[in-house]
């Protein structure tokens, strides 16, 4: 199974990709880290950040899309950009989609025997909770076969 992990923020879906295979996790080098939204006003760069997000994931044979959930409201509330991305991610009929809470990441976080570092997958630092969130949801995965 071949994950990918988002995190939303401001008009940006940032992805790692991550896949576990023989107990074994594997990162691989993507071509992009991050997937922006230009223009919340008109429907065609919604359609092409589908596009482009869904292409990626075909390109990396990615099943499963992994999305940290973001708080309604309060201080760290999502920015209305980041609600059209989560909306045009749910839609896509070829990938199953799944918005994880926090609560659900840090159970698998804390079922983990290590939790991985950043740089030493090669991600960029921005990159951490995403590849948290695909790696809690491979932990729980794995989990629930044991």
């Amino acid at each position: 199974m071949r994950v990918c992990g988002v995190e939303l923020t401001g008009n940006e879906a940032v992805i790692s990709i991550m896949q576990l295979k023989n107990g074994l996790y594997d990162v691989p080098k993507a071509r992009v880290a991050k997937l922006t939204l230009v223009d919340a006003i008109n429907t065609d760069p919604l359609k092409k950040f589908q596009f482009d997000f869904e292409q990626l994931m075909k390109d990396y044979k990615v099943d499963t899309v992994v999305i940290k959930q973001r708080a309604l409201k309060g201080k760290y509330a999502g920015n209305p950009l980041s609600f059209k991305i989560e909306g045009a991610l749910q839609l896509m009929a070829d990938l199953n989609v799944y918005v994880l809470s926090a609560a659900y990441i840090k159970e698998g976080l804390a079922q983990a025997q290590v939790t991985p570092d950043v740089r030493d997958l090669g991600l960029k630092k921005f990159q951490e909770q995403a590849m948290l969130t695909a790696f809690a949801y491979l932990e729980q995965q794995a989990a629930a076969k044991r």
